[in-house]
């Protein structure tokens, strides 16, 4: 029998699996309807995800940055007072 932590493991992974599946298939059908009357709104809606992922990217970047910079500044705020 599997303890809980495990099926739900299990169950995470099988659901990640098949969310890329759908994900590679509507990829597909975008691609399919690039061919059709549809293909400004496919490209649209491509361009608003990419322009998305790109700020996020560049917002993970500026964050990762401001807290290297915070750590290395202060430095001394990382050792624990009663050591």
């Amino acid at each position: 029998m599997l303890n809980e932590h495990t099926l739900e493991r299990l169950t995470e992974m099988m659901e990640n699996m098949a969310n890329r599946v759908m994900r590679g298939n509507m990829g597909v059908a975008a691609d399919m309807l690039c061919w059709t009357p549809l293909a400004p709104w496919i490209r649209a809606s491509r361009r608003a995800r990419i322009e998305s992922q790109t700020h996020e990217a560049r917002l993970r970047e500026k964050a990762s940055s401001l807290c290297q910079d915070a750590t290395r500044e202060h430095a001394d705020l990382l050792v624990s007072s009663w050591a």
